[in-house]
């Protein structure tokens, strides 16, 4: 009987489902810890910063002691650093035009207001500020670079803003001559004429586009180039075809060169 009792006996299966489950939830949980420790690591991160965790000290701080106190004077800027590579500009005439503006305090000073009186020197292209802990300015200045006279008393700069210096630069660049506002129009066009004439070894120094809009070139050599109002580039490509098969040959001085006729040209020679 006893031996019956045992062979009836059967030893229950362990149930997986709960396991399973049990092995789910603890997972779940440990990656929920795992989520919170890093947002709090994170945080922790974030907070110890030295720069940023001092300033919310002495923030924090001047507002509990001093509930009256004037945030346009707390933390006074004592320096601003100046930036860039200059050529026309000096880094002391920079530093004395945003210094009286910087007078306020370090969470007060008028930014925009120091980029407006900068912005405004002629050789000031662009301005970019920004503010270091405790009581500095960093300001970053790019100069503008010439790429030709305007007139008498202007220049040009390579994004083909006009703009009138203190002094003039005594550079080797093209003079350009022509209608108010059409100073940018003219730089382009300057650039593919000297394209054209590549092949000739000319070097154009003046262009000169009069009130009805006729062009005239004059080269290095002391050359003029007539070129009139229409068909620039055909008459340009003629020119060079003749330049480099007969005049560039001749050795008399030219004084200009007329392209100006439908299928022809003139030409005047300088007196011996």
């Amino acid at each position: 009987m006893v031996n019956d009792l045992k062979q009836k006996w059967v030893k229950p299966k362990k149930s997986n489902v709960k396991k399973h489950q049990a092995v789910s939830g603890c997972r779940v949980k440990k990656q929920d810890g795992n989520n919170a420790t890093k947002q709090l690591n994170k945080l922790m991160f974030f907070l110890w910063r030295p720069k940023l965790l001092l300033s919310m000290i002495v923030g924090v701080t001047a507002i509990i002691t001093y509930p009256n106190i004037d945030i346009g004077k707390f933390l006074p800027i004592t320096s601003i650093k100046i930036e860039g590579e200059f050529t026309f500009l000096k880094k002391q005439q920079l530093h004395n035009r945003t210094m009286p503006i910087a007078s306020g305090g370090f969470f007060a000073v008028d930014l925009s207001a120091i980029r407006k009186t900068l912005i405004e020197m002629p050789w000031v292209e662009e301005v970019s500020i920004r503010r270091q802990w405790p009581d500095k300015l960093l300001v970053r200045v790019i100069e503008k670079k010439p790429v030709g006279f305007w007139g008498k008393k202007g220049m040009i700069s390579t994004k083909g803003e006009f703009f009138v210096p203190e002094h003039m630069p005594e550079f080797e660049l093209p003079h350009l001559f022509g209608p108010q506002g059409q100073h940018k129009n003219m730089l382009q066009e300057l650039a593919r004429m000297q394209a054209w004439l590549l092949a000739t070894g000319l070097r154009i120094v003046n262009v000169e586009l009069n009130a009805r809009r006729s062009w005239t070139l004059t080269m290095r050599s002391g050359l003029e180039l007539r070129l009139g109002r229409n068909q620039i580039q055909e008459r340009l490509n003629r020119f060079v075809s003749v330049y480099d098969e007969t005049l560039k040959i001749d050795k008399r001085a030219i004084k200009y060169i007329d392209m100006r006729y439908t299928n022809g040209f003139s030409v005047a020679w300088k007196k011996a």
